[in-house]
């Protein structure tokens, strides 16, 4: 028989050893829960960034001349033929400083907080007065069928279990509105264009349209559409802007 197997000592770590790494962690457990209480009240008792002068006056100036141009609004009708159930709406200006509360809240409402982003919305007067209000800041107009199609073909996007998912394919709108009805992408296109009880659906389940701006941008932003500008209605001509994004 062979001579059984020696087996190696166990190594043993001395009590007052364990008892001293145990009141290290405790210690050190302890400085990270101060350290995080301190950053705490530090960020509670955080200035508010420093705002110069010109601040305030940028502020002051906007806000009024929003109060002459909201004066103005109100001795003028919006013309939109009767025909037009949807608008194209796009970001394209924004400012460095102060923006009228009022402006910056319907902005928020469309989802449109960053240059470039646009959306299809539906037609209605207070959507109409709605537009007016930011229209310095955006231009928009009456989308063909054409449009809205290629629109979502190539800049279209969805969420799906709160991922953004590009809609590439009709398995995904099946996924989502089988139960409506809808099987595929031109569904999901003809729904849009025509308002139809399922736009409102829709309209929540896609992401704004992230576009790239015509080649060398936006010129006179400052100024309307209607004098040679870019800002405003562009009514039917907003389909050769969007062809030139595309």
């Amino acid at each position: 028989m062979s001579d059984p197997v020696e087996q190696p000592a166990l190594t043993t770590v001395p009590t007052a050893l364990l008892r001293k790494r145990r009141q290290l962690n405790k210690e050190r457990v302890a400085r990270a829960v101060e350290k995080k209480l301190q950053d705490q009240k530090k960020a509670g008792k955080a200035k508010a960034p420093f705002k110069r002068a010109e601040y305030f006056i940028n502020e002051s100036y906007r806000s009024a001349m929003n109060t002459k141009r909201m004066g103005r609004l109100k001795h003028t009708i919006a013309k939109v033929p009767e025909s037009v159930s949807i608008f194209f709406v796009m970001r394209i200006t924004t400012v460095r400083g102060p923006m009228p509360q009022s402006v910056r809240k319907i902005l928020q409402s469309l989802r449109l907080n960053e240059l470039n982003n646009a959306v299809v919305v539906k037609r209605s007067d207070k959507m109409i007065e709605m537009l007016r209000v930011v229209e310095p800041y955006i231009t928009w107009g009456y989308p063909s069928l054409r449009s809205v199609h290629n629109l979502v073909f190539k800049y279209g996007y969805g969420q799906v279990k709160d991922e953004k998912v590009a809609l590439s394919s009709n398995t995904i709108i099946e996924n989502k509105f089988a139960e409506q009805g809808m099987l595929c992408i031109e569904d999901l296109v003809k729904q849009l264009y025509e308002v139809g009880q399922h736009f409102d659906a829709i309209t929540k389940f896609m992401c704004v349209f992230k576009l790239t701006p015509p080649k060398g941008g936006f010129r006179r932003v400052a100024t309307p559409f209607k004098q040679n500008g870019a800002w405003g209605n562009r009514a039917e001509k907003i389909n050769s802007l969007i062809r030139k994004m595309l």
